[in-house]
């Protein structure tokens, strides 16, 4: 694994400090924020996302519930595809 050094300004470090929670340490938590981050803008995968994040796929799935993000996006419009392939006779 490669290792990346980042200038994180104090006052945002001082913030992602205020949010870890149970031993999560400030960078553990900067690094599944990045994974979350890329994960929604589609640059990487669920299961690349996870990885970075250092969490199983459970997990992970875990972590974006509590956070509000869903961790399929499946639109209503492929429901209508998938519903219309299930009933095609």
């Amino acid at each position: 694994m490669q290792t990346v050094t980042l200038a994180i300004p104090p006052e945002i470090l001082c913030e992602v400090n205020a949010t870890c929670q149970n031993g999560v340490s400030s960078a553990e938590k900067l690094t599944q924020s990045l994974a979350i981050g890329m994960l929604v803008c589609g640059e990487i995968s669920f299961a690349k996302a996870a990885e970075l994040a250092g969490q199983t796929f459970a997990q992970f799935m875990h972590t974006l519930s509590r956070i509000g993000i869903p961790a399929i996006n499946y639109t209503e419009d492929m429901l209508a595809d998938d519903m219309q392939f299930a009933f095609r006779r």
